[in-house]
């Protein structure tokens, strides 16, 4: 596989170095195909040894790093940020956090990053925290309980101390960027081939459905001789490139998922990012809030700005070891698709917006794959939209969730799935093209 590595060049002030870009500090960067060795085609990277951070002091004496103690709510899109606070209120005042002081001081993170330079335009959300019971504590100015994470400022103050690193990270970008087009070309095609065969089947057999032909779509090399004959054998052949052209689908997700998480680790090798002296400064500030959290919010807004943010700190470990001592988590929209293994946009309803993978999630909800926004960009109504997307990501489960759903998600024991929201259910989609509606109180089977 070709890859891409990042040098940094040492040149002086206004010199052009080959392949690269010169800063006006006399450093430059360059980007150069590289082919792995042979041994490492063959065979996994050796292990790395773990990274400097507040992650290694975070198992407590005692603790099972097993067990996970937190909770995650997630909503679709609540409306108003303020109508998301009070809904979740008793979530949010209780904790069952394993450090006595976190429990007593009941601090609330807020992660506004995919507001971008709003970020800190949070002034509503602390009003309608402290309208449902959480009392501010003051030093200086600001509010030690609740607090914004801060990560977008974060990055941009990254970037403007050290421009070369971040000349580096805008080409990763680029590259990323090019990847994702190749790979909506290719969904584009197939998707297109898809419902092609899916119209000529139904000339044949106009009551099919998606459902039906990828269930019953016979197993190449197992035909009976003698049996088809005529329209049966075209329709046969036409349920199997269907089925085909599925499975090429969901191979075109792995793959691009394969991609970038190559260009993003050899970004990071290849800048020294993860030993960089601010960038570590900088994360060791945001996972001690992290960890110092009864409750971390996560807002919707732009996706990209906060997908990006969060994933330049490497903030996954934070993330999953706060929610290992008992942080409650809760998420909304874009906030909401970050907790799965992988991001998928859609919108059902635009031209050109198919089902698509965005990039790697926080993977803390890993047996289901999360569609905020379900009735307004989801035709949920559509038994064959609901059959090919619960094929297309059935290696989890489908669930879809509006403005007033809302599932729990308590890890504290077992990990059990709850809908928790009083105006509208939580819905699963199965292969079967049906939208199974879960209410107030009712279990998920995972």
């Amino acid at each position: 596989m070709v890859g891409f590595s990042w040098q940094r060049l040492t040149g002086k002030p206004g010199h052009a170095m080959p392949g690269g870009m010169t800063m006006p500090d006399g450093t430059a960067w360059s980007v150069r195909k590289q082919r792995p060795p042979p041994d490492r085609l063959s065979r996994a990277p050796p292990p790395q040894p773990p990274l400097p951070s507040q992650l290694e002091e975070a198992t407590p004496p005692g603790q099972n790093a097993a067990s996970m103690s937190g909770k995650i709510i997630i909503n679709g899109n609540a409306r108003a940020e303020a109508d998301l606070i009070y809904a979740t209120r008793d979530q949010i005042l209780s904790s069952n956090h394993i450090d006595p002081h976190i429990r007593k001081e009941r601090t609330v993170t807020l992660v506004t990053a995919a507001w971008g330079e709003n970020e800190h335009s949070e002034e509503h959300i602390k009003k309608a925290l402290y309208k449902i019971g959480i009392e501010p504590r003051f030093q200086g100015k600001y509010d030690q309980r609740v607090v914004n994470l801060s990560v977008y400022h974060a990055l941009t103050d990254f970037q403007k101390k050290d421009r070369g690193l971040a000349q580096a990270y805008a080409e990763r970008d680029e590259l990323i960027a090019d990847t994702r087009k190749i790979y909506l070309e290719k969904n584009g095609f197939y998707t297109q081939q898809m419902r092609r065969a899916f119209e000529h089947i139904r000339k044949f057999q106009p009551d099919a459905s998606l459902a039906g032909i990828l269930k019953q779509a016979p197993q190449k090399g197992h035909r009976i001789p003698g049996r088809f004959r005529g329209m049966e054998l075209l329709r046969d052949f036409l349920a199997e490139d269907l089925e085909d052209t599925v499975n090429r689908l969901v191979e075109n997700d792995h793959r691009l998922t394969r991609l970038i998480t190559d260009l993003d680790r050899q970004f990071r090798e290849g800048v020294g990012l993860n030993y960089h002296p601010l960038w570590l400064e900088l994360r060791a500030r945001l996972e001690k809030t992290l960890l110092n959290s009864s409750t971390v919010i996560i807002f919707g807004g732009h996706l990209e700005a906060l997908h990006r943010s969060l994933n330049f700190f490497d903030l996954r470990a934070a993330f999953v070891e706060a929610l290992r001592r008992g942080t409650t988590f809760i998420t909304v929209s874009a906030g909401s698709l970050l907790m799965c293994e992988r991001i998928i946009i859609y919108d059902d309803f635009a031209n050109g917006r198919e089902f698509q993978l965005f990039d790697r999630g926080f993977g803390m909800v890993r047996s289901l794959q999360i569609f905020p926004h379900c009735d307004d960009r989801i035709q949920v109504d559509d038994q064959n939209n609901l059959a090919y997307l619960a094929h297309r990501f059935g290696e989890r489960k489908c669930v879809g969730l509006n403005e007033g759903s809302f599932l729990l998600l308590d890890q504290n024991e077992e990990l059990c799935a709850r809908s928790t929201g009083k105006d509208d259910g939580v819905y699963v989609f199965d292969q079967s093209g049906r939208k199974v509606r879960y209410d107030f109180g009712e279990r998920l089977e995972l």
